[in-house]
């Protein structure tokens, strides 16, 4: 990989960042499910509504975690093969 000297470099960036967001968005989702599981206790529509909400965001903040876990993954195995780590 002559033609790309920073590849180790980049790929430790983006492996870090990915660490980064993964986390971010671990601690976001689990806000969410409490969120979700606070508003439930109340017998109000408008909090039931905003608890869906919440659960949505919840799901979707942790299919972004899988998703940079996936990406950090890949990263390493790209790291392994590269030369010059």
């Amino acid at each position: 990989m002559e033609h790309l000297p920073n590849m180790p470099e980049t790929l430790a960036s983006f492996h870090s960042d990915l660490n980064r967001i993964q986390t971010m968005a671990g601690t976001l989702a689990q806000l969410e499910r409490q969120h979700y599981n606070d508003l439930n206790k109340y017998e109000d529509q408008k909090l039931a509504s905003i608890a869906v909400a919440e659960q949505g965001s919840a799901r979707q903040l942790g299919e972004i975690k899988q998703l940079c876990i996936a990406m950090a993954q890949k990263i390493e195995e790209i790291q392994q093969t590269t030369p010059g780590k």
